[in-house]
């Protein structure tokens, strides 16, 4: 029946189902309850061979917004500690990558995937950039696909329960977005901005584009210390849900038909990383002065934007987290290809 639904209608129908999930994840207090009850609730629907459409541009439009909240952080103050914690943040992200590496050797091993695929899946990048590097380097593009997916997916999932277990010794100045703040003149200027960089980085295929433009427009109103800008708690629900739509409705019954020992033994993968990153977190917050929730958040192998946004629900270091996150981006892209001549030699054809 909701198959005959003309877009716009089904569009609401899918909404509705998942805002309804969405609140009663947030009523059950489950960390970052609007997004992963819409995912769910989304995700069963997506299983049962339902069509789910989403609101056009939805998850890149929340990503910039949470890329402002995010950006409003980043104060001269701050930015000048991000600065001094650049070698530690270069160190721990490349440790993490390289870790993610040698599983692609067990993931090739055991599931008999050819080496390409396994690393391209194994590395925690961007989902488009590691299927189009698949693609050009003779890898299967389809699991790479997958794999990436379903590491966010899991790490979307996890994440946020593992964080509840390490409660934070410092509370962060709550964002005046989480105060329910209005949409002012200021907000609105930030959000042109972020609107008109995520347009241009969206057709140089920049990753992460809308959320990198978020943070932007955000840093412009932390450097010049703005304080009338004031995300209403209600957007940051919507772009929760928005998100929680998109990722949900890529949950299709071909999923479990992509490689019957790749993608179990994948998972198992995605959850050693996250053990290791957690680990990781608590020997960097032991020698460090850095907040061990939010080192959880910041070394995860999952979504910036998801990743934000639990940061932002718990009043954990937000920044800190998007800082680790870019960097790992950003250095994964850099480094693929020559990871792939090590862990996965082999003539292009």
């Amino acid at each position: 029946m909701i198959n005959s639904l003309l877009p716009l209608p089904r569009i609401l129908v899918f909404l509705a189902f998942a805002a309804v999930g969405g609140a009663v994840a947030t009523m059950l207090q489950v960390p970052l309850g609007w997004l992963i009850g819409a995912l769910v609730t989304t995700a069963v629907i997506s299983m049962c061979s339902v069509e789910v459409r989403i609101v056009p541009y939805g998850r890149e439009l929340s990503q910039g917004l949470i890329g402002i909240v995010a950006g409003e952080r980043l104060t001269p103050a701050v930015a000048d500690q991000l600065i001094r914690l650049l070698p530690l943040m270069l160190a721990v992200t490349l440790v993490t990558i390289l870790f993610a590496s040698f599983q692609s050797w067990a993931l090739a091993r055991l599931s008999g995937v050819d080496r390409r695929t396994a690393l391209f899946s194994s590395l925690p990048g961007g989902v488009a950039e590691m299927a189009v590097l698949a693609t050009r380097y003779n890898g299967d593009a389809g699991l790479v696909s997958v794999g990436q997916f379903m590491r966010i997916l899991l790490v979307t999932l996890t994440v946020p329960q593992i964080v509840l277990l390490f409660p934070s010794d410092t509370v962060f100045d709550p964002i005046t977005s989480m105060g329910g703040g209005r949409v002012g003149f200021a907000l609105g200027v930030l959000c042109l901005v972020a609107l008109s960089a995520g347009i241009i980085f969206a057709r140089l295929k920049i990753p992460n584009g809308w959320l990198f433009a978020g943070i932007i427009a955000g840093g412009i109103g932390g450097f010049l210390e703005f304080e009338s800008i004031g995300v209403p708690t209600w957007s940051l629900v919507v772009a929760q849900v928005l998100i929680g739509t998109a990722l949900g409705s890529r949950c299709k019954p071909s999923l479990l038909k992509s490689g019957k020992l790749f993608l179990p033994l994948n998972l198992m993968g995605t959850g050693v990383l996250i053990l290791f990153t957690v680990l990781a977190a608590g020997v960097v917050a032991h020698f460090t002065s850095l907040d061990h929730a939010s080192l959880i958040l910041a070394l995860a192998p999952g979504g910036v934007a998801e990743m934000s946004l639990v940061a932002t629900s718990m009043h954990l270091d937000v920044i800190l987290v998007v800082a680790f996150h870019l960097i790992r981006i950003t250095l994964i892209i850099l480094l693929s290809v020559p990871l792939m001549r090590i862990f996965a030699p082999g003539k292009k054809s």
